[in-house]
């Protein structure tokens, strides 16, 4: 999981914005998310949709208290009261569809058609292999694999 932490880790703290509030969201809840990483947006969406690009994980009061091997979270926190949550989110992978990722961490990954050769980064997902954390046991060899939650998702480059 470590390749794929240094191309997105991203880490976002909100105080008081619209966005999608940290405390109503639920593990398997999947997220748009974007903007500039000082003010990001979030929107719920559906999971697997042309939106999404995060599925929650994990739902924490401190960033320290999500998995070690998500690929990054979101944190709201009150301007007041100082209390809040953390979401902890992976890349919301679909085997068989693409996400962009962006190799210098310059923006947040998004699912994109396979096929659009204007699209920078594309990785198709093949398999998500469950209590396996090991990208040489993808047939490519590419993938990213989470050691603390023990599964990897193999991909192949198609751009």
């Amino acid at each position: 999981m470590k390749t794929l932490l240094a191309v997105i880790a991203t880490a976002m703290t909100v105080a008081g914005c619209s966005s999608a509030a940290a405390a109503d969201m639920q593990v398997g809840d999947c997220l748009k998310v974007g903007g500039p990483p000082d003010r990001p947006e979030t929107a719920r969406v559906q999971c697997g949709s042309p939106e999404s690009n995060f599925r929650v994980v994990d739902v924490v009061q401190r960033t320290d208290d999500c998995p070690m091997d998500v690929d990054t979270y979101y944190s709201m926190r009150s301007s007041f009261s100082g209390s809040g949550s953390t979401i902890c989110m992976d890349v919301d992978w679909v085997v068989g569809g693409c996400m962009s990722i962006d190799p210098e961490n310059g923006r947040d990954p998004v699912r994109v058609d396979c096929n659009d050769r204007a699209v920078p980064n594309r990785q198709r997902a093949t398999q998500i292999m469950r209590e396996v954390a090991n990208v040489d046991q993808c047939a490519t060899g590419i993938g990213y694999a989470y050691d603390v939650r023990q599964f990897t998702v193999c991909v192949e480059d198609v751009s």
